[in-house]
């Protein structure tokens, strides 16, 4: 899914001159050079600056796929409507929305396939035959999709709820197998929301004792820490009190590009690895170690809570210790 986002347009000035920090967030960027540029018109410095910041609340654009519609209580209204659809290239025709009462297409706001042309069904029991994309709120939690693993499933309480499951899968990639949510009580997938990796179909599972046989993406809501992957170094582990639990770990790791080796996350009490989450450096392979005394060998990068605002080096942040050997 696409979410909307401020947008900014510069013309006749370099963005090189305007402020910005190596630590900042993207979305820290993006206000610091709105101020930036604000402050330099004020003073004059600069002159013949367009600057465009369109302030629209976040919208989702769900794929045209058969059956798709908004989850309930992400339906946008009439006004919203126009103006979201019309930042995702919908187009108004006279200026106009176009609503009515239609079998065919999405309940709610829809962009249709074939002209983009905006529509608003007043119809909920229409279906959509796949010939319009559902414009709809945006989740209010970020999505992630685990990798495939045996046992693989979401951390405690970073399940989405039934409702979410379908804009939040679609949103990585998920699709309606015959226009619908396929929900049951299964015992050989993750509980909560997930997609078959074969089709990605989307699925949803009430069973909380369904264990994961590996042929299913657990999606999930992403948690909120910020991550910080370290580079592989002797001695190079994270410092008390900022590493992720085994729990933790697949969804952090697999989120800076660590992978599960034969579908595993890789557990061992070595004194070759750092304790906790780290990936191999070569091979990207998620390990968690369970030796409070082991020590990185060189080949670990270290996954660890970061630390906002403490700069570890010019290309990494968070909190990291250098242990020397014995």
């Amino acid at each position: 899914a696409v979410i909307l986002k401020p947008k900014i347009t510069l013309a006749s000035f370099p963005l090189s001159r305007l402020f910005c920090c190596s630590s900042c967030t993207m979305g820290n960027h993006r206000a610091a050079m709105i101020i930036s540029i604000a402050l330099l018109m004020q003073m004059q410095l600069i002159k013949g600056v367009h600057l465009v910041v369109n302030e629209i609340p976040d919208a989702t654009l769900l794929p045209s796929s058969p059956g798709m519609k908004c989850a309930p209580g992400y339906h946008l209204t009439q006004q919203e409507c126009a103006r979201e659809a019309s930042a995702f290239g919908g187009v108004l025709l006279d200026n106009k929305l176009a609503v009515g009462y239609w079998r065919n297409g999405a309940y709610g706001c829809s962009i249709s396939v074939h002209g983009s042309r905006i529509f608003y069904n007043l119809n909920s029991n229409s279906y959509n035959d796949g010939l319009y994309t559902p414009v709809c709120k945006a989740l209010t939690n970020e999505v992630t999709l685990l990798p495939l693993g045996q046992g693989i499933k979401c951390r405690t309480n970073h399940d989405f709820s039934e409702a979410d499951c379908v804009a939040a899968a679609s949103s990585v990639g998920g699709n309606l197998r015959g226009g619908v949510l396929l929900v049951g009580n299964w015992p050989n997938t993750p509980s909560g929301c997930f997609v078959e990796a074969s089709d990605k179909a989307i699925h949803y599972s009430a069973n909380s004792s369904g264990i994961n046989d590996g042929y299913f993406q657990p999606v999930c809501i992403q948690g909120k820490e910020q991550i910080t992957l370290f580079p592989a170094g002797k001695g190079i582990s994270c410092t008390p009190g900022y590493n992720f639990s085994e729990e933790e770990c697949i969804s952090a790791a697999a989120s800076v590009g660590g992978n599960l080796r034969d579908g595993k996350l890789l557990i061992d009490g070595g004194s070759n690895k750092p304790y906790g989450c780290s990936i191999e450096e070569l091979s990207k392979a998620i390990y968690f170690g369970t030796n409070a005394t082991g020590y990185n060998d060189g080949f670990f990068q270290p996954i660890c809570l970061s630390l906002t605002g403490h700069i570890k080096s010019e290309s990494y942040y968070g909190k990291a210790s250098f242990h020397p050997p014995g």
